[in-house]
């Protein structure tokens, strides 16, 4: 899911400033501004309410590397054979990518956390740049976290019908009620810097790309956003009988409830912890916003 704002238009010709904010894994349906009426997210529906809603846009990949690479450098994934987790660089060349463009025309562009392609939960835990382009940026700043190792009550839903395996690593399907405020993980951390470069570059163009994590797995949040989603309430998808039968296999996600053997409680868990980290992203979308104002 992508946001983008510019200030409103005034009778001078100064250059507008640019917020890019992006999140990783965020389902439409998940945004109270597109219906949903268990997760509730305030602060993107502030955008929506004076932006733009899209209904019928779709990424240029299937997948995150080669969507974060295709509208960074302009290109199809498929046009530059980006099919991986990879930077676009070596394939474009020397041809400006989208922020390096601001760059090159007098902008202050910098980055927070994840723009393109950083692991999750592994980049950052580790606190590196991923897949970055340096030359996009003036300045960059990635914000580590504890993800799944972050204290607090934990489950793992997936590969454990019989509740035995212990919290993990990895791309995996694990809630973590945490302790500790926003501050303690990386969404949090991501919102503070944000806001402090916006104030910093006040009087003069910056083109500021924030990139959330969260809700990609695993599910670690504070606990106050887990309170208001019951578990045993959770309303779970609808699934259509035969919906995958003409699909090739390699079109269809690895992980499912069923090959993971997640029971309709662990299901309803998962659904639980996808909104509270959908609620947490969007609190550190309203600190940008009024950091921004």
């Amino acid at each position: 899911m992508l946001f983008a704002t510019l200030p409103d238009l005034r009778a001078s010709e100064e250059p507008l400033n640019v917020l890019f904010i992006i999140s990783d894994d965020l389902t439409d349906t998940a945004l109270s501004c597109y219906g949903n009426e268990v997760c509730e997210t305030p602060n993107i529906d502030s955008i929506a309410a004076r932006g733009t809603r899209f209904t019928h846009t779709y990424c240029q990949g299937t997948y995150c590397g080669p969507s974060r690479a295709s509208f960074m450098s302009g290109y199809y994934p498929h046009a530059i054979k980006m099919l991986g987790y990879k930077s676009p660089r070596p394939m474009i060349g020397d041809r400006a990518m989208w922020a390096e463009h601001f760059k090159n025309n007098g902008y202050h562009t910098a980055r927070v956390s994840k723009i393109f392609h950083m692991g999750v939960p592994g980049g950052i835990e580790a606190g590196t740049d991923g897949a970055d382009d340096p030359r996009c940026w003036t300045q960059r700043f990635n914000s580590k976290g504890p993800e799944w190792k972050a204290p607090g009550i934990g489950w793992t839903l997936e590969g454990n019908p019989d509740g035995t395996v212990p919290v993990k690593g990895g791309n995996t399907f694990v809630v973590v009620e945490a302790e500790g405020d926003d501050l303690v993980h990386s969404d949090g951390r991501t919102a503070e810097k944000a806001c402090q470069l916006i104030h910093e570059l006040k009087d003069r163009p910056f083109f500021l790309g924030v990139g959330f994590v969260r809700p990609h797995v695993p599910f670690v949040a504070p606990k106050k956003y887990y309170d208001p989603f019951d578990y045993d309430k959770m309303v779970l998808p609808p699934k259509v009988d035969g919906d995958w039968d003409d699909i090739p296999a390699a079109g269809i996600n690895y992980k499912t409830s069923k090959n993971m053997k997640m029971n309709l409680e662990k299901q309803r868990k998962a659904v639980g912890g996808y909104y509270a980290s959908v609620s947490y992203m969007d609190a550190q979308v309203g600190k940008v916003l009024t950091a921004l104002k």
